[in-house]
């Protein structure tokens, strides 16, 4: 089990800016007050996702190493030096860096960036499980990204949902059976949104098979409910890519397998809840423990048994 790192920067006292600033993080000019620098920071497994903001400018100096990064500019100018070029980009475009590049970034004052690590082996890993086949490495995205909508704006809202630092986002990270769905979720976003030379692959035709592989992944769903189930691992076990087996999905069931995945699981949540007893669980802790967020939980039970899962967790008299 990897159990994610958090880590929190606060700065406001001028005079302890140099001390207490990250190591890779210069400012680009004097302060002057009133000062704030915020980071919150997690990492888990390959990836580190990073959300930082100050009143000043400042510069990060990103070493080389085996690690794609893409920066977001929230709010104010971002520029970065990379592989040679110097990027000028705005809320809306993101800096794409590819592994084995010592990088620069500048920001402009009274900024919010969002960065975003993953290892190259992961990132890579993912786009061959999506096609099926083998991809050089590094395969070199395009070095900008835009952000401001469609893949790539789904992408940035997830990844600024995992820097938010809420309660709920912290107890989905520590949970294997929800934070590695998030992992592969955030992979495969990426990968659609970014432009690179198996982009238009990933939109092509993919054969798919007949209704046994379906069942035999539902049987594996079913039996296995509260272990980690991805999209990635569910395709290694049909010995398919993860392409060909939505594909197959879509096909026989006119779904997703994610959508199976959260049937099960509600269902094994329903039945948690009417053998719980109130003075020892709660709802949320059920929701958790498999995977769900507690609002989206209330929903989609609502939605399927008729009745909150609170009148199921206190007995039939209030059902």
């Amino acid at each position: 089990m990897t159990a994610p790192r958090f880590a929190d920067v606060h700065v406001t006292d001028i005079g302890r800016v140099d001390d207490l600033l990250p190591p890779s993080v210069h400012l680009d000019h004097a302060p002057t007050a009133p000062f704030a620098f915020h980071s919150h920071r997690v990492a888990r497994g390959p990836l580190t996702v990073e959300e930082m903001a100050g009143t000043e400018g400042v510069q990060l100096r990103l070493p080389d190493g085996p690690t794609y990064r893409i920066g977001v500019p929230v709010r104010a100018p971002l520029q970065a030096g990379h592989r040679g070029e110097q990027l000028e980009l705005g809320p809306g475009v993101a800096a794409v860096l590819s592994p084995w590049e010592e990088t620069t970034l500048l920001t402009g004052d009274r900024f919010d960036l969002l960065l975003f690590d993953v290892s190259s082996a992961a990132l890579e890993g993912m786009l061959e499980a999506l096609l099926g086949r083998t991809v050089p490495h590094p395969f070199r995205p395009a070095t900008t990204m835009p952000v401001g909508a469609a893949a790539g704006g789904s992408w940035a809202g997830t990844a600024r949902l995992v820097a938010d630092g809420t309660a709920d986002t912290a107890a989905a990270l520590a949970n294997p059976v929800s934070a590695d769905p998030l992992q592969d979720t955030l992979l495969i976003r990426l990968l659609l949104a970014a432009d690179h030379a198996h982009r238009d692959a990933l939109d092509e035709r993919v054969p798919t098979w007949g209704p046994r592989t379906v069942r035999r992944c539902v049987d594996y769903i079913e039996d296995r409910a509260e272990l980690p189930l991805t999209l990635a691992g569910l395709a290694a076990y049909a010995g398919l890519s993860i392409r060909a087996l939505e594909g197959c999905w879509l096909r026989h069931r006119e779904s997703r397998p994610g959508h199976d995945v959260g049937r099960v699981r509600l269902g094994r949540a329903h039945r948690d809840l009417e053998s719980g007893l109130p003075e020892e669980t709660t709802v949320s802790a059920v929701a958790r423990s498999w995977g769900f967020r507690p609002q989206a939980f209330l929903t989609a039970y609502g939605t399927r048994f008729g009745r909150s899962p609170g009148q199921t967790l206190r007995g039939p008299v209030f059902a």
